[in-house]
């Protein structure tokens, strides 16, 4: 595909960034005064709400820019594997008149299994994390509608309540909750292993 070098720097350049820039960009964006998306809207005739301080929007932004900051590095994961396969596959298959959903489904997904297997836990970890994205756009607010198990963890160990017994609890749930989805995602999607030479 032509540009793909290109496409591939725009869709990773989110993993370049740190954290904590992602999140207060992204707080400047989602402003309800001076805010990039209200002032795109206000000559429109629409008047933004206040993104992250509504209880019905703040968990939504918070995903979105959760998905914009870590889709490069499945861009780069899966770009890398597709490529490690042979050409000469794909040309097997075209000229045997496959369609290209056909291919997708029959040669290319069972050949990246593997990565998908990766993928599927790098997510899951990604999904119960969040924390620093969380506590520095939202604070877990507001009423708790954005909250992280992890920021719920920090918040009852040093931020207000200091129960250090009850954040510890918290973290061994946490942990165990993270092997389960790990295990669970690798159960899941086995598969008999495909090789190619």
């Amino acid at each position: 595909m032509r540009g793909t070098a290109a496409y591939r720097l725009v869709y990773f350049f989110p993993q370049v960034l740190s954290v904590v820039i992602i999140a207060v960009v992204w707080q400047q964006v989602y402003h309800p005064n001076a805010g990039l998306i209200n002032a795109a809207l206000k000559p429109l005739g629409i008047d933004g709400p206040s993104w992250l301080g509504d209880p019905r929007t703040a968990f939504w932004c918070v995903l979105a820019v959760m998905v914009w900051a870590n889709v490069g590095f499945y861009v780069v994961l899966f770009g890398a594997a597709m490529q490690a396969i042979p050409r000469d596959i794909y040309e097997a298959v075209l000229l045997d008149g496959a369609s290209r959903l056909v291919t997708l489904r029959r040669i290319t997904i069972p050949l990246l299994w593997d990565t998908v297997q990766v993928a599927w836990i790098y997510l899951a970890i990604a999904a119960l994390d969040g924390f620093i994205l969380v506590q520095l756009m939202t604070n877990g607010g507001p009423n708790f509608s954005s909250d992280v198990i992890g920021l719920r963890m920090y918040n009852t160990a040093f931020a207000s309540e200091t129960k250090f017994g009850y954040a510890s609890a918290i973290g061994v749930v946490m942990f165990f909750l993270t092997l389960s989805v790990a295990v669970l995602a690798l159960r899941a999607s086995r598969r008999e292993r495909i090789e190619f030479s």
